[in-house]
């Protein structure tokens, strides 16, 4: 049922792996493997091991056998591994992934032909789930995350996984575009659709007591302040530092993990007086109703702030725009400012030019409305 094997290292050294195979009766094919310094400790594992799955032949299902995993499985154990570390997205993208048909193939046994029916099926939309048709660009992402798990899979877990083969298969996707990268997005507000947005934000706010979410002010720190709606809601004000004008925001998305990537931006003039705003107290009091951390200068539900803005959009009938955007917006305004590259990423945080310029519109445009032109806007409102 068991065999060792012994290998060679390029400098001499002996390395011994111990492999268990059971092919039994009602159970999947069960494959294990370990690798020792030595025959004798990877003799006492085989015997150890052996009489274990001998005792326990529910281990033989798979469940607690990382040689036998599922994808879905796998994710789930990556994810438990990697606890805190990344983004939400790439985790929500996972937790997705774990929901659909790929998930139940073993994580061994993924062939090119799974991965294409998963193509297929993102294509056309998924039912079950209520999952409409995704561009190719979801679907590359989706396949990025899964040679993630695979990839870790085989160096943490030594788990034998083929990545060469869906590499191949991934190329020859791309190559027939049923797959691609991220169309580079260009869109921006425009004068009219931000004075639409404003002002139907600030007559709400003005409006209904009751509300907690100042949308107006909020969509004006986004622009000048170039943050996520997420980093805005993470920016404690115990982190602004006054003298130098920098604010400490804590765990930034990275494609390396966002835990402990914090990082200083640059508050400029335009956004500082924006801050100013939200410190005023009856507006401090209104949004501390929410019980959120009072030391936070949006003590807010990110998720929140863009269903209150794709709602607008949709009553406004403005298609097409994301918060996000915003975000877009405020960069693009330093770049027709004359900041250099180096003075945009001090407020972007971008780490390099190559992912900056998707952030940057090189249309020309008559006409950018002021902080005190937006301004003006709220108070005709």
């Amino acid at each position: 049922m068991g065999s060792i094997r012994q290998r060679s290292l390029t400098d001499g050294t002996l390395r011994f792996r111990a492999e268990i195979r059971i092919n039994r009766k009602d159970y999947p094919e069960y494959n294990e493997s370990k690798t020792f310094n030595s025959r004798r400790i990877a003799e006492n594992w085989l015997y150890k091991r052996e009489k274990e799955l001998n005792d326990n032949p529910e281990l033989l299902s798979g469940k607690n056998n990382t040689q036998n995993l599922t994808l879905g499985q796998a994710i789930a154990k990556y994810l438990d591994e990697v606890d805190g570390v990344y983004s939400k997205s790439k985790i929500n993208t996972l937790k997705l992934l774990q929901r659909l048909p790929i998930s139940k193939r073993p994580l061994k046994q993924i062939k090119p032909v799974d991965i294409s029916d998963h193509v297929n099926l993102r294509k056309a939309g998924y039912p079950k789930l209520k999952l409409s048709s995704v561009i190719p660009s979801t679907i590359q992402n989706e396949l990025v995350q899964v040679r993630v798990v695979l990839v870790h899979a085989s160096i943490m877990w030594e788990m034998d996984i083929d990545i060469n083969s869906f590499d191949k298969t991934t190329a020859q996707l791309r190559k027939t575009r049923q797959i691609s990268a991220s169309n580079k997005r260009d869109r921006l507000p425009d004068s009219d659709e931000l004075k639409k947005l404003l002002q139907f934000f600030a007559r709400k706010w003005n409006e209904q007591k009751h509300s907690r979410y100042p949308m107006h002010y909020i969509i004006l720190l986004a622009i000048f302040s170039c943050r996520r709606e997420s980093e805005l809601t993470r920016m404690h004000l115990s982190n602004f530092d006054g003298y130098n004008q920098t604010w400490l925001v804590k765990n930034l998305k990275n494609p390396k993990g966002s835990l402990g990537n914090n990082r200083e931006f640059t508050v400029l003039e335009p956004c500082q007086k924006v801050i100013d705003l939200f410190m005023e107290p009856e507006l401090r009091k209104r949004m501390y109703k929410t019980r959120l951390d009072k030391d936070l200068l949006l003590p807010l539900n990110p998720k929140t702030i863009a269903s209150e803005f794709t709602r607008a959009c949709m009553i406004l009938g403005i298609e097409d725009l994301r918060f996000h955007d915003f975000r877009h917006e405020g960069c693009t305004r330093l770049a027709e400012q004359g900041f250099t590259i180096p003075q945009i990423q001090q407020v972007s945080l971008h780490e390099s030019w190559n992912t900056l310029q998707r952030y940057v519109s090189v249309k020309k445009r008559r006409y950018v409305p002021t902080l005190e032109d937006l301004l003006s806007f709220i108070d005709e409102a």
